[in-house]
């Protein structure tokens, strides 16, 4: 049955039994809901209404004589038509603020935005935050450096607009002083500073292909070296927080597979993004309920995202993971909040309108 198809006493009880089991976590059984419904249905008229949804699609009953719990279907109508939102107390918006508020260590690293606003959405929540960091192929160099590690082998240093340090191991073949290493370092500066790392990488390939005909080692060694450190390997990293937390619910403390399974989709970083920016792509805030995600490993998990910017550019995905039972209408206000925040902070630090 399509959710539109449900009538007004329908509606009302499925509102009913999705906001009981979110709050108590237990089956809800009709006598329960007969004690807080406002129209007085009677406890036989709420059972027959609970087997039309469950019928439906919408509810479900774990074992016979128990209560009933929304499926994701259920979840996903209670959130589409049912709750309101923007129901963030005045003295959590201001602990936020105060908690975004720019500082010199820039968005990433230790101490920087997006590593803080991954907590500061687990301790709202009380659920896995995450922040993707910024796709470094779209962030717009700032500065580039080496650092010896061996004779042949350096640590280039990228910095975009943003504040945000990539760091590429590369080898090269030949041993380089470290007055060549600082004049390579300052001519890739001055060739791509202001350049996106793609747009940067589009005019190597057309330097390289002239490479023969350059005579100057600088050059020929800087784009070598370049070659390797624009790679187009994924760059984009994430920040996790509230991990534990959110493994004592008690869909995790009944459910040891269950909790694992989250536990190695989580440690798998690189696997992780890319299931992160499959479910959230997109700009609106978004919010992906257990199987709608189509990952098996989110079996039971929810996502609720949003983007953040730095002025018209995305730079990434904020967001929550949790259990399907959370506290949808309070946590999509937090993370709705959070991410103008954390896009707020960015430009009030001054970095442009490109990362």
């Amino acid at each position: 049955m399509e959710a539109s198809a449900l009538d007004g006493r329908s509606r009302e009880i499925l509102r009913q039994a999705v906001h009981i089991f979110i709050t108590t976590g237990e089956p809800v059984g009709s006598r329960t809901l007969s004690k807080v419904n406002a129209r007085g249905f009677s406890p036989a008229t709420i059972r027959n209404v609970m087997s039309d949804l469950e019928e439906a699609g919408f509810l479900y009953q774990p074992h016979t004589s128990a209560g009933r719990v929304p499926t994701d279907s259920g979840y996903r109508f209670y959130v589409s038509t049912l709750i309101d939102g923007d129901i963030i107390e005045p003295a959590d918006r201001q602990w936020i603020q105060e908690q975004m508020l720019p500082t010199e260590a820039g968005l990433d690293g230790p101490g920087g935005l997006v590593q803080r606003t991954s907590r500061v959405l687990a301790t709202m929540t009380g659920m896995v935050g995450f922040v993707t960091g910024p796709d470094v192929h779209h962030s717009v160099l700032r500065h580039v450096d080496f650092v010896r590690m061996s004779p042949r082998r350096l640590l280039v240093v990228l910095v975009s607009q943003a504040g945000h340090v990539t760091n590429r191991v590369v080898e090269i073949s030949a041993e380089l002083g470290g007055e060549e290493l600082t004049q390579c370092a300052r001519y890739l500066e001055e060739q791509f500073r202001g350049l996106t790392l793609s747009k940067a990488r589009e005019m190597l390939m057309l330097r390289l292909q002239e490479i023969e005909a350059v005579v100057n080692t600088l050059v020929k060694n800087a784009l070598t070296i370049a070659d390797a450190a624009f790679s187009d390997e994924p760059t984009s990293a994430v920040h996790v927080e509230g991990t534990s937390s959110v493994l004592s619910e008690p869909e995790f403390v009944r459910n040891i597979e269950r909790a694992k399974q989250l536990l190695t989709t989580l440690e798998e970083r690189h696997r992780l993004v890319g299931i992160l920016n499959a479910c959230l792509e997109g700009s609106e805030l978004r919010i992906v309920i257990g199987s709608e995600a189509q990952v098996p490993d989110l079996e039971g998990i929810s996502l609720i995202g949003a983007r953040y910017r730095n002025g018209s550019q995305d730079l990434g995905s904020i967001g929550i993971m949790g259990p399907t039972r959370m506290e949808y209408a309070r946590h999509i206000s937090v993370v709705d909040y959070i991410a103008s925040s954390l896009s707020a902070a960015i430009a009030q630090a001054g970095h442009g309108q490109t990362n």
